[in-house]
């Protein structure tokens, strides 16, 4: 079985980033035939080159393009077990870090968070909010525990573990003021005439509105803002005279503040369930226990929903 050492990782991710050897070896505090011996030792040991010398520097082959992000996973992992280790120390308290999008910071992530309180003492917890991609990114290379997005055909998932927590229809929703909150019914002519916040580009959200703006014949919407942070677009909407789209429970919370306002539309679109993410084959998971914890009160969660 094949293990790479941490310098071994070491010099793999640095010449991933320098593709320079001299360079690496430099940074590393290594002599340059040092470095050469530890590359021969593993390209020996798996029996494939792994880099080619060229002209615009030391690139990685195709075995050496798969290898790198295992490097940077072993990396990764340790850094994290020596901060967990320094903090447990220190402290004796432990950091479960959580990835969500936005959405998912004021409905579940709030609510995972206050069981947690309860059921775990001395328990730290770290919050990132960011769309899905880069959030799995981190959770694959062990920077997050778990991450809670919505399921997507756009994503490879084949290195995860997936919950499925909750589906919840998607609504259009705009401020009190806005000319359309007094409308019983909206028609195709009334969205054709707004100014829109939509999600990011790259966003399985963004191609679904599109979807549902295809349903009104609305094949060019006037898009004034792009934006997945759920509290700007609330404040934006309740002083300009824009619409969105927002998740049915978060969409009612500023319902019942007196905030906004859902518009009567015909039409609704799925933006995909709500999915807890944890990883399948972590090389090391400091916070394995907590994991498997958080898992089992989703899972219970949702079985007595």
């Amino acid at each position: 079985m094949f293990f790479l050492k941490k310098r071994q990782a070491e010099l793999i991710t640095s010449l991933a980033e320098t593709a320079n050897l001299r360079r690496s070896a430099e940074l590393l505090h290594m002599t340059q035939p040092a470095a050469s011996k530890v590359l021969a030792q593993i390209e020996a040991e798996l029996g494939f080159t792994l880099f080619d010398r060229s002209s615009s520097g030391t690139v990685p082959t195709v075995f050496g393009a798969m290898l790198i992000p295992y490097a940077r996973e072993i990396l990764h992992s340790a850094q994290r077990i020596q901060d967990e280790l320094a903090r447990l120390g220190q402290s004796r308290q432990r950091c479960l870090k959580i990835g969500a999008l936005p959405t998912a910071t004021i409905s579940i992530v709030p609510e995972l968070v206050c069981s947690l309180m309860e059921h775990v003492k001395g328990l730290q917890v770290s919050i990132e909010d960011g769309t899905v991609l880069p959030l799995l990114e981190k959770l694959r290379v062990g920077k997050l525990d778990l991450v809670i997005g919505r399921s997507s055909e756009q994503i490879d998932l084949t290195g995860f573990n997936r919950i499925i927590l909750d589906y919840e229809p998607m609504v259009l929703v705009c401020g009190r003021q806005h000319p359309l909150a007094s409308k019983a019914r909206i028609t195709s002519d009334d969205l054709h005439q707004c100014n829109w916040i939509f999600p990011p580009e790259d966003t399985y959200a963004n191609l679904r509105l599109i979807e549902l703006c295809d349903r009104y014949g609305l094949n060019q919407p006037h898009i004034l803002i792009r934006s997945s942070v759920t509290m700007s677009n609330v404040i934006l909407l309740e002083r300009q005279n824009l619409i969105a789209a927002l998740p049915l429970g978060i969409a009612q919370y500023f319902i019942d503040q007196g905030i906004l306002h859902i518009l009567p539309t015909t039409q609704t679109v799925n933006f995909g369930e709500m999915v807890l993410y944890t990883h399948k084959d972590s090389i090391y998971a400091p916070n394995a226990n907590l994991i498997n914890k958080v898992c089992a009160m989703m899972k219970s969660e949702k079985v007595n929903s």
